[in-house]
């Protein structure tokens, strides 16, 4: 299992119609063979700032995610207001439940 994780800003003036487009998105993106979660939220108004949680079986569902048209016409649509993106993939070697406190 992987995971991707980190944050994109878009010029804040995009942001709302980003958040609606990615939003319906959202039940296509999550039917995808291989996608376990996939949720994107704005974090910032001001800024533009949205967290990205997504997990993935592997690298080859999210390769496939890639590519599909609906994420490249998405893409097309806001690349343009993409201000900075720190985007990274994290392994998972295990799950355990959380620590008792």
């Amino acid at each position: 299992m992987i995971f991707v994780s980190g944050t994109i800003n878009i010029d804040p003036a995009h942001a709302a119609a980003f958040a609606s487009d990615i939003t319906a998105l959202f039940p296509t993106v999550r039917g995808e063979p291989g996608c376990l979660q996939y949720a994107l939220h704005l974090e910032d108004a001001a800024t533009g700032r949205f967290n990205v949680v997504e997990r993935w079986a592997d690298d080859a569902a999210l390769v496939v995610h890639l590519k599909q048209p609906w994420i490249a016409a998405f893409y097309g649509k806001y690349i343009a207001h993409v201000q900075a993106m720190d985007m990274h993939v994290y392994d998972v070697a295990g799950v355990r439940d959380l620590p008792q406190v």
